[in-house]
């Protein structure tokens, strides 16, 4: 297969990140990814969430018959 056959699928976002004080001495990361095109936002409360969020939008975009590395 040429390159030129092959569609390369990228997306942006913006990515807002803050640490919140949860009481107790403790802190948690927090924030909000947002789709540039689609304006669809996701919050999330920690690190798993966040890279969860994006992993499940690359796999949705996969082109066919190509497994992940």
């Amino acid at each position: 297969m040429n390159e030129k056959s092959e569609r390369v699928h990228s997306h942006m976002f913006t990515l807002r990140v803050w640490v919140e004080d949860v009481g107790n001495g403790r802190f948690e990361y927090r924030g909000t990814l947002k789709h540039v095109l689609t304006g669809e936002t996701h919050h999330f409360r920690g690190w798993p969430p966040l890279i969860r969020q994006l992993e499940d939008v690359f796999k949705l975009n996969q082109p066919r018959g190509k497994s992940q590395k």
